[in-house]
């Protein structure tokens, strides 16, 4: 099939079978993330969210693959849509692991083609404003002291550049890194504000395509890396094929707009003061989240549990005791990071005692900087 980049349908329907594939991708990428029989606990977005069997789980993901295999295959049709939304909603509604950013995203796209599907020039109005957005927020996130001491020094000079000590902690290395967050909330307002976005979208790709490089070098995250490749496409297709997207002041005057620059322009905001949930705020790569660590007095009761102890206790949160640190049992596991948000945590905890009832354990949420007083026992 052949598209023409000038007719905006056309490039509606390959921004809707983008998202499908590289959606479909990421799914069986994690697919244990989308089933309730793993170790790593289902952990309920809600009280009244449900305890379903394990084919329920089963069935909502088959009847997301085959909507998404459709989609892509076939023209992206609002049933096939329609089916896969509402497998995604059903299944987010019963693990809040599965809130993921990109799988928020994703759905996000899918319904604003579902609401303007006669319109569009609204919905194209709608993906940029999304994508800036996520730009903006997830620069501003990273204007803090754990990115530089997480991202930027350990994950990006030290573990893909290999630069020693000596050099990282000079005081000009340490707060260069504040560069990247700076470009990264330039590019989202410059997407959202500027008329000429060509220039500006090839930084945004040459950044995907560097953030792809230490990833997949260091081995990181890897469900994340066709989330960039499908971003890098968006912007490409938007901004550098087409250049001509352009959010009117006639966007402000639609209700369902007003509607997304609320959920997604403004309410993120009020994550910096705790009252928003940081996935949902684009709060992406920034080493400010907060962690969650087991610390466990006998490893061997529970063999099962062995391949997530950890041999470093990093932190020495735990003294003497063996540790899991939670995350990286997740990333292990069904290949997604710990949604990172302290009431997931209380609902992981208890989700724990349930399954290991005559298990000695301490559960230690802690945030930069891991000094004794930025870490609490979670009751």
């Amino acid at each position: 099939m052949t598209f023409d980049f000038k007719t905006s349908y056309s490039i509606e329907r390959l921004l809707i079978k983008i998202t499908a594939l590289f959606w479909l991708i990421a799914k069986v990428m994690c697919w244990k993330l989308w089933l309730s029989n793993r170790l790593f606990p289902i952990i309920p977005p809600f009280e009244f969210s449900p305890n379903l069997p394990n084919d329920v789980h089963f069935a909502l993901f088959a009847i997301s693959i085959i909507g998404l295999v459709s989609i892509v295959i076939f023209a992206p049709k609002k049933l096939f849509i329609g089916l896969v939304l509402v497998a995604e909603f059903s299944s987010c509604f019963l693990d809040q692991m599965r809130w993921q950013p990109w799988e928020y995203q994703y759905i996000l796209l899918f319904v604003f083609f579902i609401f303007c599907k006669k319109n569009t020039n609204q919905f194209l109005e709608l993906v940029t404003f999304l994508i800036g957005i996520t730009y903006i927020y997830s620069g501003l996130h990273k204007f803090n002291g754990g990115f530089l001491y997480s991202v930027w020094e350990n994950m990006i000079l030290k573990d893909f550049f290999h630069f020693e000590h000596y050099f990282i902690s000079k005081i000009w290395v340490h707060y260069a890194g504040l560069s990247l967050p700076f470009i990264e909330t330039l590019i989202g307002f410059c997407l959202l504000i500027k008329k000429n976005k060509q220039i500006i979208a090839y930084f945004a790709i040459g950044m995907h395509i560097l953030l792809l490089i230490i990833l997949i070098g260091n081995n990181h995250n890897s469900v994340v890396w066709p989330w960039n490749i499908a971003i890098l496409i968006y912007v490409w297709i938007l901004f550098v094929r087409n250049n001509q997207v352009q959010i009117e002041m006639s966007f402000f005057n639609n209700k369902f707009n007003l509607s997304v620059i609320l959920l997604i322009g403004l309410l993120p905001f009020l994550n910096f003061f705790g009252l928003w949930d940081n996935y949902l705020s684009f709060n992406l790569y920034s080493g400010n989240v907060k962690g969650l660590t087991i610390c466990i007095d006998d490893g061997n009761k529970f063999p099962q549990l062995k391949p997530y102890i950890s041999n470093k206790n990093i932190k020495n949160y735990c003294q003497d005791l063996k540790v899991i640190y939670v995350n990286n049992w997740a990333l292990k596991e069904i290949n997604v990071p710990i949604y990172p948000e302290e009431n997931t945590f209380i609902k992981f905890k208890k989700k724990w005692q349930t399954s290991y009832p005559n298990l000695e354990t301490t559960f230690i949420c802690y945030w930069y900087p891991y000094k004794k007083e930025n870490y609490i026992e979670i009751e």
